[in-house]
């Protein structure tokens, strides 16, 4: 499966039968162009939490001998899924947003966005490792919420970036089909 049939069934699955039905793609339809135009604008995001997005996603996943998560637009695909998601879902995932920027203000003065790269690692890494030789044995969990809403993001980001054509070459894909025809099982004969 590729970039676009992925796209195709997530969007479609998301937003229904009817919706398929109602749109007719050229065979050589390339969602995934649409993503990386210069123009792009978020269909859900604000510009902020796109930022915001955009600034995670290159933390959690960054560049290394393969693309990051920022190259492959991870965030752009995050909002194309976010806009056809439920409303639950969506509130959860702007709630954790909202959560980690809100961390970002109160313990550093501003949003995550305009904080050097050294203290953005510093504030994910309290919110990955909740549990720290001061908390541990002791009853307590640290601050568990934070915890929950960064897995949720990680999670979100995560997922797109190992589904992208990137994130299938970081895992050892050589961007060709599987080889060979299935043949299926032979029957039992009496």
């Amino acid at each position: 499966m590729n970039r676009r049939q992925l796209l195709r069934t997530s969007l479609f699955g998301a937003v229904g039968v009817t919706a398929a039905a109602a749109r007719e793609f050229p065979a050589n339809y390339d969602e995934s162009k649409e993503l990386a135009r210069a123009d792009w604008k978020p269909a859900f995001f604000s510009d902020h939490q796109n930022q915001t997005v955009i600034v995670l996603s290159d933390l959690i996943i960054p560049e290394t001998d393969t693309p990051g998560a920022k190259m492959a637009l991870v965030n752009r695909f995050l909002d194309l899924l976010l806009a056809a998601e439920t409303h639950d879902t969506q509130q959860g995932f702007l709630n954790s947003l909202a959560y980690l920027d809100g961390e970002a203000r109160s313990r550093y003065g501003n949003a995550l966005i305009y904080l050097p790269k050294e203290t953005q690692v510093e504030l994910l890494e309290f919110f990955a490792y909740p549990n720290s030789l001061d908390t541990w044995g002791e009853g307590q969990t640290g601050d568990q919420a934070g915890h929950n809403h960064f897995q949720n993001i990680k999670d979100w980001i995560t997922r797109i970036f190992y589904s992208s054509e990137a994130g299938m070459k970081a895992l050892g894909w050589n961007g060709e089909p599987p080889h060979g025809a299935l043949t299926g099982c032979e029957p039992k004969r009496a």
